[in-house]
């Protein structure tokens, strides 16, 4: 399934990966509401055929909120520590960049 609204998932999925990858943790939770405004328009107008990669798309959101909330916690808990030994969440790699893939792969597969 190709939509718009499909489309707007995934553009604000990729913003939520540029937030917490550039430690911009004050925009983060603006994108994820958006994020699950869109999710939830797609959900209202999904066909029965497209109900496997809705909850597929479901879960990996559920696990990059997940992964964008240790990230934050992480990247506040280190944020006192000094510069030279900090290690930053968006240095490590990431469970999101994962997600994100996985959905993108699943949706273009739809197709």
């Amino acid at each position: 399934m190709s939509s718009p609204i499909a489309d707007g998932v995934m553009a604000a999925t990729y913003k939520l990966v540029q937030q917490a990858m550039t430690g911009q943790w004050q925009d983060v939770p603006k994108t994820i509401e958006e994020r699950r405004v869109l999710l939830d328009q797609l959900s209202a107008s999904a066909s029965p055929q497209d109900q496997q990669w809705l909850m597929a798309l479901k879960q990996a959101m559920a696990e990059s909120d997940a992964a964008v909330a240790k990230m934050s916690s992480t990247a506040s808990m280190t944020a006192s520590i000094p510069a030279a030994s900090q290690v930053t969440a968006a240095s490590e790699p990431s469970m999101v960049d994962s997600a994100v893939d996985d959905v993108i792969g699943m949706i273009r597969s739809s197709k």
